[in-house]
């Protein structure tokens, strides 16, 4: 048998965001009674887990964060560990199987991100001018980014990209950003190539 320590994985907190894709995060034994909390905020659901239980399923899942608020952080998780959590929980599902349905996280170009900012890449009057690409009358894709616009980010090479919105353009291609979704995260600054864009028709759907 197996005995818990301050890092053994404890609790796992789930759940579809408005747009029905899954997130899910596992937390340690020292902030399980938190992590349920900001759960309960969240209008999420957590489920204890014993030291060892559904390794297969933890092994896959993200660290989640607590902030000062009482809310976490709970990344995109895919559809089918998704659906393996709903089953180890003995929940009912949320997803409709709608547009938004979850299989949509799973890769960051088809995340959504409603903004009523320029999206990269447009300009007033179709697009066609003002070559800054160099390449056949394309406008560089990154020239129409600036303060509100919404990309995607990632907060390091094992985690997923979110939407992130652009709080400060610096110099040398820099960006000062913040987690859309996430107000208590902190800001952060990232490169140009260490971005994505988002499709045109993904911005516009609410």
């Amino acid at each position: 048998m197996k005995v818990a320590s301050e890092t053994t994985p404890s609790l796992i907190v789930f759940g579809r965001d408005e747009s029905r894709k899954p997130h899910a995060s596992i937390f340690l034994l020292p902030d399980v009674e938190a992590a349920e909390e900001a759960a309960k905020l969240m209008r999420m659901h957590s489920h204890r887990i014993e030291p060892g239980e559904a390794a297969e399923i933890v092994m896959r899942l993200p660290a989640g964060k607590l902030f000062d608020s009482g809310k976490a952080f709970v990344p995109f998780t895919k559809a089918e560990v998704y659906e393996r959590i709903v089953a180890l929980a003995g929940v009912a599902d949320e997803r409709d199987g709608g547009p938004g349905d979850d299989k949509a996280a799973d890769t960051p170009e088809n995340a959504s991100a409603p903004s009523s900012e320029p999206v990269a890449g447009q300009s007033e009057g179709g697009g066609g001018g003002g070559d800054q690409s160099g390449s056949g009358g394309l406008t560089d894709p990154w020239a129409g980014l600036a303060v509100g616009s919404v990309v995607l980010a990632s907060e390091g090479p094992d985690e997923g990209f979110f939407e992130a919105r652009i709080m400060k353009v610096k110099a040398k291609g820099m960006f000062t950003l913040k987690f859309r979704d996430y107000p208590d995260s902190p800001q952060f600054d990232r490169s140009y190539y260490q971005l994505g864009l988002i499709h045109p028709r993904m911005l516009t759907k609410s």
